[in-house]
């Protein structure tokens, strides 16, 4: 079957590769248009439990423990889950066997009605995507936010009309295996080396980014980081056009930044948006978030104010320099999304005060030197934990880094007791790891909440001391 004909899904044969979010989702919608769905994922039963009993409820066939080369008999085609990469042997056999193979987005797409803003970067995707999201609804549009956010983009794609509107987060993995997905507006916020581990190359992640403009045509708009010499590369790359925003300049056309105020500059007048200083959110990073906000709010036709409105209330997302509590005067932060190096980076810089930093987790085959270069003078304390703790360890010891005030941990509580340890009045504990969180966790969110609940903790046990001793 041709991807072409997915409109016509009854008595089809779908195989669904991973029991996560987007998977459960996939294999749902298509149970409920008549296809033969099933859904392997490599993972033992017990790992995947909760999952294979909802599916098994629906009636959808599950096969766990590897992925056998006979799920491939008769099959019509393919959704492949993000976190699976794509040169798995079933995979690479599926390709010989010219069996399709498409992500969640492009099912997803292929089912929308609805405008679609595609938003994607190595960071700043899901902080972006919540703040264009919030401008629309602000302005009275109807919106949902979907993709790598967490919804995945089947699950409300039919639910928005032809005149609202999907703000979808994608990385480079669900671009890797689209063929039709063409948003409306397409958005790169920055590149930066990471996923080396799956994408083998960094021109390869490069590329895979890349695919986000690739079917967009004259009557659509793409949106680039004009700071970012990789960025300025691909305006002759897309057929869209282009947007720039820059931090750093003054444009002929597009979004930047005059005496610290916003401004919009089209062909004829330039229009001032709001003071940076009054920004909910903060940080230059931010800022570049912000400002890629307002291209597509201005392409979007949204009301001014209603931006302006929306640009001054968003506090951003959980789990992206999120203030946790305070105690003793030493503020806790958690930024479990720093999931690479340069997010990490943003971070120490976003910080004013001294920071005991908890950093590390699963190894994406990336260099540390550079994060590590940004302590000096900045970062008090390391904490280490999960599969790289030893590499940035090493990196920072290599880089002069007192050994004295680096401990390894093996589990976050012991992150949070070690951090306060260490911490003074006016410091600051901050988790922002430079990693995936996937050897430890099941998401950075849940790597987030576990965090904040073991500063919850420290909390109670402080808190129960000074009662003792009171």
């Amino acid at each position: 079957m041709g991807i072409e004909n997915l409109n016509h899904l009854e008595n089809k044969k779908i195989l669904v590769l991973g029991m996560a979010r987007s998977g459960v989702a996939s294999a749902m919608f298509l149970k409920n248009r008549g296809a033969h769905v099933v859904v392997n994922d490599k993972k033992s039963k017990s790992e995947v439990l909760q999952m294979v009993e909802t599916l098994e409820s629906k009636g959808i066939k599950t096969i766990v423990g590897g992925h056998p080369f006979e799920l491939l008999d008769e099959v019509d085609f393919i959704v492949k889950s993000p976190g699976i990469p794509g040169d798995i042997p079933i995979l690479i056999r599926a390709e010989e066997l010219h069996i399709p193979i498409i992500s969640e987005i492009e099912l997803g797409y292929l089912f929308s009605r609805a405008q679609i803003i595609a938003v994607t970067g190595t960071n700043g995707k899901t902080t972006t995507t919540t703040l264009i999201s919030e401008i629309f609804k602000n302005d009275d549009r109807e919106v949902s936010a979907a993709g790598n956010i967490g919804m995945p983009l089947i699950q409300v794609a039919e639910r928005i009309s032809m005149s609202g509107f999907l703000v979808v987060e994608v990385s480079s993995f669900q671009l890797e295996h689209i063929y039709k997905f063409k948003p409306k507006i397409s958005v790169i916020l920055n590149i930066t080396q990471d996923h080396l581990n799956i994408h083998k190359t960094f021109e390869n992640y490069i590329k895979a980014k890349m695919r986000i403009f690739e079917n967009q045509d004259e009557n659509d708009f793409t949106i680039l980081n004009a700071d970012d010499e990789i960025m300025s590369s691909f305006a002759s790359k897309t057929r869209g056009k282009v947007i720039f925003f820059s931090r750093k300049k003054e444009l002929d056309y597009g979004v930047f930044i005059k005496n610290n105020v916003i401004v919009i500059k089209d062909e004829n007048n330039i229009f001032p948006i709001c003071n940076i200083n009054e920004l909910g959110i903060k940080g230059n990073h931010n800022i570049e978030n912000v400002l890629a906000a307002v291209c597509v709010g201005w392409k979007s036709n949204v009301n001014l104010s209603n931006m302006v409105y929306t640009l001054k209330k968003f506090q951003g997302v959980e789990h992206r320099l999120e203030l946790v509590d305070m105690i003793q005067g030493v503020r806790f932060i958690n930024d479990s999304k720093g999931t690479n190096p340069d997010a990490a980076v943003k971070a120490l810089e976003a910080v004013s005060e001294p920071i005991i930093l908890i950093a590390g987790g699963m190894d994406k085959g990336t260099d540390f030197k550079e994060f590590v270069s940004y302590f000096d003078g900045k970062v008090k304390a390391l904490i280490v934990m999960g599969e790289t703790a030893d590499k940035i360890m090493n990196t920072a010891l290599d880089s002069g880094f007192d050994s004295n005030y680096i401990i390894k941990v093996s589990k976050m509580e012991d992150a949070v007791a070690e951090s306060f340890r260490f911490s003074s009045e006016g410091d600051c504990v901050l988790l922002s790891p430079a990693c995936a969180s996937w050897d430890m966790y099941e998401s950075f969110e849940e790597r987030g909440r576990i965090f904040k609940e073991c500063v919850k903790l420290l909390r109670r046990k402080i808190d129960g001391q000074q009662k003792k001793g009171s």
